[in-house]
């Protein structure tokens, strides 16, 4: 469970306890667990609650599950990334492979600088390193930050859905490597 690097960027492994603790909304604990994670870290506390589910029911998770997207200039945190799951049979156009799902935050004032999309190519070539073949983007139709990314990194749309908490959401497919 080694972190992730890239020229800019430490994508760091929430640990259990520091997911628990942001989950639980006690700041105190999650920033001596995860490091000085701003308040913008808390907003989706509800994620964390799913990561931690997923981590216990099936500790093989973890890997995949929330990193700090940790600035190697600072230490500041800019934002967050996950799987939503380990990977999993995919099947599209004929051909099957492992895919995963991954979502990402990247907490302003550090937005419009590139910091997804090297966040998201590390962790797809990690994640292609465990053989996964497919990355799958739910990204809400009026989000252009992320539609641009999905076009940056040649997704192409093959769904949509109405996620009960997120609304609206176009599912994209990109292919590693």
């Amino acid at each position: 469970m080694i972190d992730i690097e890239t020229q800019r960027l430490i994508l760091r492994l929430v640990p259990l306890e520091g997911l628990e603790a942001t989950a639980l909304q006690d700041m105190d604990a999650a920033r001596r667990i995860i490091g000085n994670v701003p308040d913008c870290w808390f907003d989706e506390s509800w994620v964390s609650e799913l990561r931690v589910n997923q981590w216990r029911a099936d500790p093989t998770y973890a890997p995949w599950s929330i990193r700090a997207i940790t600035l190697k200039a600072t230490g500041e945190i800019a934002g967050n990334m996950n799987c939503h799951a380990q990977p999993m049979l995919f099947e599209y156009n004929g051909e099957r492979g492992p895919a995963v799902e991954m979502g990402y935050t990247v907490f302003e004032p550090w937005r419009r600088q590139g910091l997804a999309h090297e966040a998201v190519t590390a962790m797809m070539a990690w994640a292609a390193l465990h053989g996964v073949r497919w990355v799958i983007l739910s990204i809400s139709p009026g989000n252009e930050a992320s539609l641009a990314l999905a076009r940056k990194l040649g997704a192409h749309q093959i769904g949509s859905q109405i996620d009960e908490r997120d609304g609206p959401e176009d599912i994209y497919l990109t292919a590693i490597g």
